[in-house]
């Protein structure tokens, strides 16, 4: 355990070292694109966008079927009670997980 902590750490400061080196970076250099480079990351965004919408709602209504399964369970089988609300309890956090994943890439695309 004291490994993935140890793990978790260190993303944590790589992440945060990685950003304020690209802030640094986008300040010193700003770059210009032509009206073609724009017109093609935008398609190509569009593009991720479209994908990431249908894996959302995939993932999302999987987790429904899943949370759904584990919530009835727990119902019928009152011994799984514990194992049950743990399991829903991590596709809950997976599936916000995911959420905030799509509503940052589409803040991203319309800004």
């Amino acid at each position: 355990m004291h490994k993935i902590y140890l793990l978790c750490v260190c993303l944590s400061v790589g992440t945060i070292a990685g950003v304020i080196c690209g802030a640094i970076k986008s300040r010193i250099r700003k770059k210009e694109y032509t009206e073609k480079q724009k017109l093609l990351y935008q398609k190509l965004w569009k593009a991720g966008s479209r994908f990431l919408t249908f894996f959302t709602l995939l993932i999302l209504v999987l987790g429904l079927i899943w949370t759904v399964y584990f919530f009835i369970l727990g119902a019928v089988q009152p011994q799984m009670t514990d194992y049950a609300n743990n399991m829903s309890e991590l596709i809950v956090s997976v599936l916000t997980v995911v959420s905030i994943i799509f509503a940052f890439y589409e803040f991203i695309r319309r800004k």
